[in-house]
């Protein structure tokens, strides 16, 4: 019997700057690579993990796919789910002018979620996503209540990232958007306006690998590290197999949300590090895509940008903790309405 699970790793944020991307490189390359081992990324939220006690267990014995069926699992059955989004790419634009852009997002919810995307649970969910470079940017917030979904977006976008002078990084917009209630569901394929079909968007499932045990490339077998109380394993897929469906989303994001034509989209690499805390949960996961494309730029004349080989990496953080400071949903769901916030 086939095991197959969907698995999504906010990747929206990712399609999302793919609107932005001419070409792209990364200049790091070892982190690029499944190798046999890899660091715990440090995180400071959900530090918690051992108030929750209502998880389904792992043990050493599980191979890393069941482990990571499990950690979905957990995942979905949690009342409250938070994910902190974090990563970016390298971009050498036309082969010569190297442009580095930020991507970040953040997404809560309250109540059981569901893996179908359906929202069968009737959870409540916040979630945004943020992209900076000094070529393009991108800046929206949706809250989903049930089968209801509101959307706005931002103009004149700027990120400052953290430095001796600043000691956070920072997002200020020049104003927003009018909110966007014109949704008649979240994932009906049949109505035209479900935020699925609308806007290529499904935040209630962050987005989607089809993800098989047949089709591992590569695996790091679960490893114990018991200063942290953690598992860490990881996977090479394959990865046209791996992403049929994500392509199509894809596709539909840049053509849709870019005015770009696109052919030949293929993946190439799809690499997953997960750290599992030892009573299943997720604390991390790390995300590695490449892909090549030839894409068609709107301008005139027309630019035919063929072969582009594109790298986006991400480390994702997960708490389960509704009192995580700064992670408070109702918080993020009042800035939604608040036309000053974030406003230079």
């Amino acid at each position: 019997m086939k095991k197959k699970i969907l698995i999504s790793a906010l990747v929206v944020v990712m399609i999302m700057s793919m609107t932005l991307v001419l070409f792209t490189g990364c200049k790091d390359k070892t982190n690029n690579e499944l190798g046999t081992d890899f660091a715990i990324p440090t995180t400071k939220i959900g530090l918690d993990w051992q108030s929750n006690t209502d998880t389904e267990a792992v043990n050493a014995d599980m191979s890393a796919f069941k482990m990571l069926e499990v950690g979905m699992r957990n995942y979905y059955n949690a009342d409250y789910a938070i994910i902190d989004y974090k990563g970016g790419v390298n971009m050498n634009v036309g082969g010569f002018l190297p442009v580095d852009q930020e991507v970040q997002s953040t997404k809560i919810r309250l109540g059981k979620g569901d893996a179908e995307g359906k929202n069968a649970n009737n959870a409540k969910y916040f979630a945004d996503n943020k992209s900076y470079s000094n070529m393009a940017n991108l800046y929206e917030k949706i809250i989903i209540d049930g089968q209801s979904v509101q959307y706005r977006n931002a103009n004149k976008v700027k990120y400052q990232k953290a430095d001796k002078r600043h000691p956070k990084d920072s997002w200020t917009v020049g104003s927003w958007n009018g909110i966007d209630t014109d949704f008649t569901s979240v994932a009906n394929e049949n109505e035209d306006k479900s935020l699925l079909k609308k806007k290529s968007n499904n935040p209630t499932i962050l987005w989607m690998y089809d993800l098989k045990e047949e089709n591992i490339l590569k695996e790091i077998a679960p490893k114990y590290d018991a200063a942290t109380k953690t598992y860490r394993f990881g996977f090479e897929f394959k990865p046209s197999e791996s992403t049929v469906e994500y392509v199509k989303t894809m596709k539909a994001q840049l053509e849709d949300n870019a005015g770009m034509g696109v052919d030949g989209l293929v993946f190439q690499k799809l690499i997953l590090k997960v750290v599992l805390w030892e009573n299943g949960t997720i604390r991390s996961i790390s995300v590695v895509e490449t892909y090549k494309m030839t894409m068609v730029v709107s301008v005139k004349p027309k630019i035919e940008l063929k072969g582009n080989i594109v790298t986006l990496t991400a480390n994702q953080y997960f708490s389960y903790n509704p009192n995580e400071e700064g992670f408070g949903i109702d918080a993020h769901i009042a800035t939604f309405t608040d036309n000053n916030h974030l406003k230079k």
